[in-house]
């Protein structure tokens, strides 16, 4: 009995990590705009890039700028740019203002170019980088079970340390999906067909279009985001799933663990 008490405490953490995320999942398939949702991360990030950066430091616009260019895909000149106008506002509080304004109305093209398959394309990144990095974590989770007994040797209480490590590598997922889902919005390609399905969606694989025009004042740029091509996903509607597959209903157990048993 007591065995038996200890592993449902330690399922028992993991069970209420699993209902956040489910609830977080059902949010996001019941949402008819999370166009806000995302604008809200976008500037939580973008605020990071800017307080995190080291004033005192060499090219400390330029560096920001880089750090912007990893979510929306700039050419090196548009970077350069970029970095000039930052230069030129003196506080931080400009800087993010500033690189908010540009990430909006950025957004605000790409909502114009797809129209309303914009909202499918934020429900299709929200989800995906949700379960690709539960799927990850469960991963890590099961090492850390694994491996937590040895925390014994060093008197230290197992269970006690398991619900630490398993709290503090929770809070991290969090922090990482909204950072992954921040980093994508902008890189998704719509390869369009009569049906407009998000079975069509991409992650492009930037190149560099034709340079800012030199000669123009900074604060008269017109910086531009790198157009990209696709590279297809592979929806893999008829990939055949192995036996230790995460299965296909979300529940994060293998597949031969959850609903294969039911085809017998």
């Amino acid at each position: 009995f007591d065995i038996r008490k200890h592993l449902v405490q330690y399922d028992d953490v993991l069970n209420k990590q699993r209902e956040i995320i489910y609830q977080r999942r059902r949010k996001i398939l019941e949402g008819k705009n999370l166009r806000e949702e995302i604008i809200d991360k976008l500037s939580n990030t973008i605020t990071n890039l800017v307080m995190v950066a080291d004033p005192a430091s060499e090219n400390y616009s330029l560096k920001i700028a880089e750090g912007f260019s990893t979510i929306i895909p700039f050419d090196e000149e548009s970077i350069k740019q970029i970095g000039r106008q930052l230069d030129i506002l003196p506080s931080q509080p400009e800087k993010i203002e500033f690189l908010n304004n540009l990430s909006l109305d950025l957004y605000k093209k790409k909502e114009e170019e797809l129209g309303d398959l914009m909202r499918q394309v934020e429900k299709f990144v929200m989800l995906s980088v949700n379960d690709k990095f539960w799927m990850d974590h469960l991963d890590a989770i099961e090492n850390l079970r694994q491996g937590i007994g040895l925390r014994g040797y060093g008197q230290k209480d197992p269970l006690v340390e398991y619900k630490n490590e398993a709290f503090r590598m929770f809070e991290n997922l969090i922090s990482s999906i909204d950072d992954e889902i921040v980093h994508t919005i902008y890189k998704i390609q719509v390869q369009h067909t009569p049906a407009d399905t998000l079975s069509h969606l991409s992650v492009p694989h930037v190149h560099k279009p034709q340079n800012v025009t030199e000669n123009i004042p900074p604060e008269e740029v017109s910086i531009k985001p790198v157009q990209s091509s696709p590279i297809q996903q592979s929806q893999g509607k008829n990939k055949k799933l192995g036996r230790n597959d995460p299965c296909w209903c979300g529940s994060g157990k293998k597949w031969k663990k959850c609903h294969y048993p039911q085809l017998g």
